[in-house]
């Protein structure tokens, strides 16, 4: 499982993944007005690949210049959600299933307006159980409003199938091929809800007269869904996936924080081994001629400021020079094992962030959670492989796969949803400052190093000269 965050040039990427598909799309969002996106799926739907659109049918759709029927014209398909120009949420998380083995989802609006908002995306490769779960949840929001049919009512099927124990138990045979009939009645033709396997494999047993087998798998049926939620809101399910989406979002973006911050202090530890000293020297000689004007002028307040400043200067810069070597370095791994490092720490901070994991494991989840990233922040490889394979032995539980309050569910979805809109704040923050801009801009870094020791040195030089006249 791949998993990547983005938060520039969003629309870019998410063309890139729509022109690499080759058998299907299918893309759940509230709001599509971007002309080129919409574009790209007509000629993937010309070419015979399979594109689905689920859209709300609400006035900034409707008001669009974009003609949706030419995807229908190209062999597309087009769902309107939503009667009489009303806004029908669908989940808060937009979301697109690519070829089923790529998901994104995330924050972006698939509007021509999001590609100057601050928004993000996750994309996620190889997932197949959560893929499946999206592809459930379109399922479900197609069917709600083009195949109300297709709705299983859990409770009528629970309810059936304690009827049909009860006949089991009374041994009529009669009986119970009626009851087989009525709940196979409440099965949807071309349904894709993975609970139904089980329950076909009762009727199987039934079907066949084997009937001691029939017997457990309903108690543990009709028990395990009662526990659940059969009774409670169907609103759930989905609210449970947009909180496993967003922990998938908050673990991405943190990861690419992680990341710039990484490369940012990578960046100062090799500025402060190949430059400090020169600049130490510099900064020295710059001190000591300050003091020597100040010296020659000292009723003069500006010189003797300017002065001070410089011996500020030097002294601060001194200190963060020395107390930068006796940092511990980080571990020097090769290309391939510095892959290997980034791709197993971003598999085990899916599998213990704190925002991810329920409110009893958040210490536990913390710790381990700082102890992999001061691993991965010192390269220790072997160190982020340990935790991950203690961590694949499955620790922790998402909130969003243990939880079946809805109230409760509401508050974790919007904490989620606060906590990601904070972090893509916090990266576009990092992206903003120089020192960011600075090492975007280096194209190689040994080149940048040596260019600016030569014009250091002619700076020392320059300055030696001064102090001596």
């Amino acid at each position: 499982m791949k998993s990547q965050a983005y938060f520039e040039k969003i629309h870019k990427q998410i063309e890139i993944r729509l022109k690499e598909s080759h058998t299907s799309i299918r893309i759940a969002v509230a709001w599509f007005t971007d002309t080129k996106l919409f574009n790209v799926l007509c000629e993937k739907a010309k070419e015979g690949i399979q594109v689905e659109l689920l859209m709300a049918n609400h006035e900034i759709n409707l008001d669009s210049n974009i003609n949706y029927r030419e995807l229908i014209n190209n062999g597309g398909q087009l769902f309107w959600i939503g009667k009489d120009t009303a806004y029908a949420p669908l989940m808060h998380n937009k979301f697109c299933i690519i070829d089923n083995t790529v998901l994104i989802f995330g924050s972006y609006n698939w509007t021509q307006k999001a590609k100057t908002n601050h928004e993000s995306i996750t994309v996620i490769e190889e997932d197949y159980n959560l893929i499946l779960d999206f592809n459930q949840e379109f399922d479900k929001i197609k069917d709600k409003y083009y195949n109300p049919n297709a709705e299983i009512d859990w409770i009528k099927v629970v309810i059936r199938l304690e009827t049909l124990l009860n006949v089991i138990k009374l041994e009529d045979l009669e009986d119970i091929n009626y009851q087989v009939e009525k709940t196979k009645s409440l099965i949807p033709k071309n349904h894709s809800d993975k609970k139904l396997d089980s329950l076909t494999i009762i009727l199987n047993h039934c079907t066949k007269k084997e009937f001691s087998q029939a017997v457990k798998l309903i108690q543990t049926f009709t028990s395990d869904y009662k526990k659940i939620s059969l009774y409670s809101d169907p609103e759930i399910p989905a609210l449970q996936l947009e909180i496993r989406s967003l922990e998938y979002q908050i673990s991405s973006l943190s990861d690419e924080k992680t990341d710039i911050e990484k490369n940012i202090r990578s960046f100062e530890l090799k500025y402060n081994e190949e430059l400090g000293e020169i600049i130490t020297k510099i900064l020295l000689y710059k001190k000591i001629l300050a003091e020597k004007i100040a010296n020659k002028s000292k009723e003069d307040k500006q010189k003797q400021h300017e002065y001070e400043e410089a011996k500020f200067d030097y002294e601060d810069f001194s200190k963060s020079y020395n107390d930068k070597l006796n940092e511990p370095k980080p571990l020097i791994l090769d290309e391939e094992k510095l892959k290997e490092l980034k791709k197993n720490y971003r598999k085990a901070t899916k599998l213990c962030h704190p925002d991810k994991v329920t409110d009893d494991q958040k210490e536990l989840a913390t710790e381990i959670f700082t102890d992999l990233k001061n691993a991965y922040d010192n390269n220790n490889l072997e160190k982020v492989n340990q935790i991950l394979n203690d961590l694949e032995k499955g620790i922790f539980s998402s909130q969003g796969e243990t939880i079946n309050e809805k109230d409760k569910l509401k508050i974790i979805l919007e904490n989620l949803i606060r906590k990601r809109n904070e972090l893509e704040e916090m990266l576009l923050s990092i992206k903003n400052t120089d020192t960011f801009t600075k090492i975007s801009n280096i194209k190689n870094l040994n080149n940048y190093f040596q260019d600016a020791k030569e014009e250091f040195t002619k700076i020392l030089e320059e300055l030696k000269k001064e102090t001596t006249v």
